[in-house]
């Protein structure tokens, strides 16, 4: 089951209209936006990791030439 991208409640698909909506909030999604939600996400976490490495490899690179 899909989260909704705007409060993270279970989306509901209606097959009339092709689109899922949240009961919660009342948001309706069409798949794409899902799936362009889904890829925004994605990109925001590997962004912060590839940050998180460069961080973690200099602090590396810094401790060893103090050696």
């Amino acid at each position: 089951m899909k989260g909704c991208p705007y409060c993270g409640a279970a989306l509901t698909y209606d097959r009339m209209e092709k689109i899922y909506f949240c009961r919660a909030c009342g948001a309706s999604v069409s798949l794409q936006d899902l799936v362009e939600h889904q890829e925004r996400i994605r990109s925001e976490k590997e962004r912060t990791l590839k940050e998180r490495r460069k961080k973690e490899e200099y602090l590396e690179w810094w401790l060893s030439s103090k050696r």
